[in-house]
């Protein structure tokens, strides 16, 4: 829109080519431009001379306002109060402490009508207030009056103040980035979008073409920033905040504005979102120092009387009161590290499942070996997580309860399934490449054997079959003969050999042993000896261990 020439009157017609001084520019000037669209909603008192005109969607705007400003606004800060009497009067009442010179409030953006408190406010402050037709941008506006108005330069340089203080009041609301992205929208008078790496649009507002958008900028080479699709015009910034890459966009029909300040929000915003990320990745990890120091003092051990302040204290991080959980113990394959990605990973999951969980790693010192240590509710979102994340882990899961002060014995458990998983991983009975066992499911065997940490006691289990150890068919034959259920075919039909020369060597085995495998002592003692191997063989033969 070109804007109008406003010259003085009373100027000798020889002298008027000469000197050109602006008068002074007032309400009247502004709401007589029909091209706006405006209606006078509340006339206020007089008509004021407007000095300059600024778009602000912030709590307290009225400190960044000079007497005689009109302010521009959607209503964006109204909608998150259920009341908005207060804040419109709040607003109101700064407005005219400023003494601005009147509002403008764009209708059929947020609200199809100026809302009936603003309305009110306004009358009761005798504060101007005047709409906008939706269709007009509210650029047009505040190019009119700068233009018109004194000291355009100066008010360029207080209009990015403005919108740099305008992007940084969203880090103060409860969704900073979606806030953030309305705002910078609100500032371009278009559309604005925060990308994932891959396209996946995080936050985006507005009417703009948001998959043309990312199309046209991923294939364009890295030393652009500005692409035109149709009648909009695109600038853009990729970035990388704590690892992965993001794509900022703002797209608007009014490719002006990209050249007076699409370079500042840009670049604002792309500060802020680092800011934001800064803040989220600081109060991540303060609840992870306090998720961490809360399963330690669990760990550690708590008196029964105890219980219910711990239960309390367990709320805020998901769980209910007396709800069963679980112990978990997992330590990564062959002694590979526990990355942060991993665990960050492994916490995303579980709160994307809405899973309570006191996490924290170990494995910090050589003699623990990398994993994590973990208690958990039994709900179903409980096996969803770990069905989901521990296929390359070995993982033993303890027993549920609902006794805090249980927690210590909870954790032994959880220790012993891990150690039956490790020892089923090395026998070669675990499936995929990770190995889980939940304690309820293992049998006297196993958790006995799993207890075996001495080796002196190891030597004693081994010394009942060491007058087999020089006859290796014989070995063969035993251990088959257990895997197979005692079926002499089967183990015949194994061996390649007649079912005469397995009850000879299964004779011959229990005569070495002092007794026979018929009697029930000498087969336990043989099963817990060779155990690893019989489950080997099972797996090997497709019968359940």
């Amino acid at each position: 829109m070109d804007v109008p020439n406003i010259w003085t009157s009373g100027v000798p017609g020889e002298q008027r080519s000469k000197v050109k001084e602006p008068r002074v520019l007032r309400l009247s000037d502004l709401l007589a431009q029909k091209a706006f669209g405006m209606e006078l909603v509340v006339p206020g008192v007089g008509d004021p001379e407007v000095t300059g005109a600024h778009t602000s969607e912030i709590h307290e705007p009225a400190r960044w306002f000079e007497p005689g400003n009109v302010m521009l606004t959607t209503g964006m800060r109204l909608l998150s109060d259920a009341h908005p009497a207060a804040p419109a009067r709040e607003l109101v009442a700064g407005l005219r402490r400023a003494k601005i010179a009147a509002l403008l409030f764009g209708v059929g953006v947020y609200y199809e009508r100026i809302p009936p408190a603003l309305v009110d406010a306004c009358t009761e402050s005798e504060v101007p207030l005047v709409s906008v037709a939706q269709e007009v941008p509210f650029q047009q506006i505040e190019n009119f009056v700068n233009r018109s108005a004194p000291a355009p330069d100066s008010y360029g340089l207080k209009r990015i103040m403005w919108l740099t203080n305008d992007l940084l009041d969203s880090i103060s609301t409860e969704e900073p980035i979606r806030s953030l992205i309305a705002r910078l929208a609100t500032a371009c008078r278009g559309t604005a979008v925060l990308y994932g790496a891959s396209g996946e649009i995080i936050e985006s507002t507005g009417e703009g073409p948001t998959n043309l958008i990312f199309s046209a900028i991923s294939s364009q080479p890295a030393r652009y920033d500005r692409v035109s699709i149709g009648r909009w015009e695109v600038m853009y910034r990729s970035m990388v905040l704590r690892g992965r890459g993001y794509h900022l966009a703002i797209a608007t029909r009014q490719g002006a504005m990209l050249d007076d300040l699409g370079d500042v929000l840009l670049e604002t915003t792309q500060r802020m979102l680092g800011a934001i990320n800064g803040i989220s990745h600081l109060d991540i990890s303060r609840q992870r120092h306090d998720n961490a120091q809360m399963l330690t003092s669990l760990q550690d051990g708590i008196g029964v009387s105890r219980e219910l302040r711990y239960w309390e204290l367990l709320k805020p991080f998901g769980f209910k009161g007396f709800e069963p959980v679980r112990a978990v113990v997992a330590t990564t394959l062959n002694d590979a590290a526990l990355l942060p990605a991993r665990v960050d990973a492994l916490i995303d999951s579980a709160e994307r499942l809405g899973l309570p969980m006191l996490f924290a790693e170990n494995g910090k010192t050589p003699e623990v070996p990398a994993g994590f240590h973990a208690v958990m509710p039994q709900i179903r979102a409980t096996d969803q997580w770990l069905a989901a994340n521990t296929g390359d882990l070995v993982v033993g899961l303890s027993e549920t309860s609902s006794a805090l002060s249980y927690i210590p014995e909870l954790f032994a458990d959880a220790d012993l399934a891990a150690a039956i998983a490790r020892r089923r991983l090395a026998a070669g009975s675990g499936s995929g490449q990770g190995c889980m066992v939940k304690m309820e499911d293992a049998d006297p065997a196993s958790w006995l054997l799993a207890r075996l940490k001495s080796p002196t006691d190891r030597k004693r289990l081994n010394g009942f079959v060491q007058p087999l150890r020089h006859d290796k068919e014989l070995v063969e034959t035993v251990q088959g003969y257990l895997a197979m259920d005692q079926d002499i075919a089967r183990v015949a039909a194994w061996l390649y050999v007649h079912p005469n020369t397995v009850r000879y060597r299964i004779k011959k085995a229990g005569e070495m042993l002092g007794g026979s495998l018929n009697e029930a002592g000498i087969i336990s003692n043989l099963y817990l000896a060779y155990h690893d191997e019989i489950g080997r063989l099972r797996i090997l033969h497709a019968q359940p261990a």
